[in-house]
């Protein structure tokens, strides 16, 4: 299950948001539901480096801990990016060039998984799409004593679908596309390879996004790689098609590969799959 904490609470729209002190209640309704991990996304107060991204008393610090404070075998993983924390909105800090500062970047990011992990994370995401950074994350993990926290990176082809997320997460990047994602129109094997790039770097599994738009990503990398491979279903979608129709994608999407489903809808569908006909019902297990 897909859970964005703001430190104001809700924002209104489409897609729910929950303030700190709703983290505990929604944990506490997922495990009844019988979901047993939940995907935690945060924003911050920004600046031109994204300070906060690495702070211990950060909201997404004190959400992991709030999550495992309610249900300590609750698993959480995040989300490693900056584009919460940086007053520019994109995923990578800017040189004095205009250009991206990877290096900088890789170098926040590494602290971010390291943060994450003292709050209690199990599994960390980096999701900015950098080269190296799975590397880094896995390095400043390891160095700092996290070896048992994993890594799953997202996989992410550029959409549309992302907008109900952005709107209540405040986030309005200043570069459109970003540049570091995979083109909509781009070839299946390019994007195949880039997530078996991820896993020679050290990533345990991968997160696949959008679902909708993304299954032959999704079947390639199952022909090709023997981790768990996790479609999101974001917000777009979660927003746009009812329970049944997610259902039904959800099975095809575990016909194609999928070991599990990220989704915004988890806890709508978990408190309504024992109506849906056997035909279309997904697995309570396979949903995150």
């Amino acid at each position: 299950m897909v859970v964005l904490v703001r430190e104001d609470g809700g924002a209104g729209g489409s897609v729910p948001t929950y303030a700190l002190d709703q983290v505990p209640g929604v944990t506490a309704r997922a495990h009844a539901a019988g979901i047993t991990a939940l995907k935690v996304f945060a924003t911050d107060r920004r600046d031109a480096s994204g300070t906060r991204a690495c702070a211990p008393d950060s909201v997404m610090a004190r959400a992991i801990r709030a999550v495992k404070a309610t249900c300590p075998s609750m698993r959480v993983m995040t989300e490693t990016c900056l584009c919460a924390y940086l007053s520019t909105g994109d995923c990578h800090i800017t040189a004095s060039n205009g250009q991206p500062d990877q290096a900088a970047t890789v170098s926040a990011l590494a602290g971010q998984a390291v943060a994450h992990a003292r709050a209690g994370a199990d599994v960390i995401g980096p999701a900015a799409m950098i080269p190296g950074s799975v590397a880094a994350c896995r390095s400043a993990l390891n160095s700092a004593g996290f070896d048992e926290v994993r890594i799953m990176p997202h996989l992410i082809v550029d959409s549309r679908l992302y907008g109900g997320y952005r709107a209540a997460m405040g986030i309005r990047p200043r570069q459109e596309p970003r540049p570091f994602q995979l083109p909509i129109s781009g070839h299946t094997a390019m994007a195949v390879e880039r997530g078996l790039m991820m896993l020679a770097e050290g990533a345990d599994s991968l997160l696949i996004e959008p679902a909708l738009f993304s299954t032959d990503i999704l079947s390639g990398l199952h022909a090709r790689a023997s981790v768990p491979l996790l479609p999101f279903s974001v917000s777009g979608e979660c927003t746009t098609l009812p329970p049944a129709l997610l259902a039904e994608e959800y099975a095809m999407l575990l016909r194609a590969g999928a070991s599990r489903v990220v989704s915004h809808a988890a806890l709508t569908l978990a408190d309504t799959l024992g109506e849906a006909p056997s035909t279309i019902s997904t697995p309570r297990k396979t949903l995150t």
